[in-house]
């Protein structure tokens, strides 16, 4: 069973930023500019990037870790929220969503490399002490 699903895992820790290089590429291809081609690839990939950083937690921690991901994304959406509000005299709900999103597409793309990266030293550690 377990070699049905590794690839399949295998997939969707890549999938994110092959999702986002073929998105600008297109977009780019399509005659928009580089920011704005930016811009709708990393919109894209922020969904992409919840289920890889999910599965790299859960396959680390060892156990289902999505809820602590969830609470974790709502403290930082409140956070943003309660700090564009005391910053700005008027609040616009569709601004700070947009910029919600493009900060979480930053704060998951940190999180997937730490883990990647904590994934492979973990890997290296368990294969030399075997």
């Amino acid at each position: 069973m377990k070699d049905f699903f590794q690839p399949l895992l295998a997939i969707f820790v890549i999938a994110p930023y092959a999702v986002t290089l073929l998105l600008f590429v297109i977009f780019k291809v399509t005659h928009h500019s580089s920011v704005r081609s930016l811009r709708i690839a990393a919109d894209v990939t922020v969904p992409f990037l919840f289920v890889s950083v999910s599965i790299l937690l859960s396959m680390i921690a060892g156990m289902q870790t999505n809820i602590i991901l969830m609470i974790g994304i709502l403290l930082i959406a409140i956070g943003y929220a309660t700090a564009e509000r005391v910053r700005s005299k008027e609040f616009r709900m569709k601004r700070m969503i947009r910029n919600l999103w493009r900060m979480l597409f930053l704060v998951l793309s940190i999180l997937y490399i730490l883990l990647l990266l904590v994934g492979v030293i973990k890997t290296v550690f368990e294969y030399l002490t075997k």
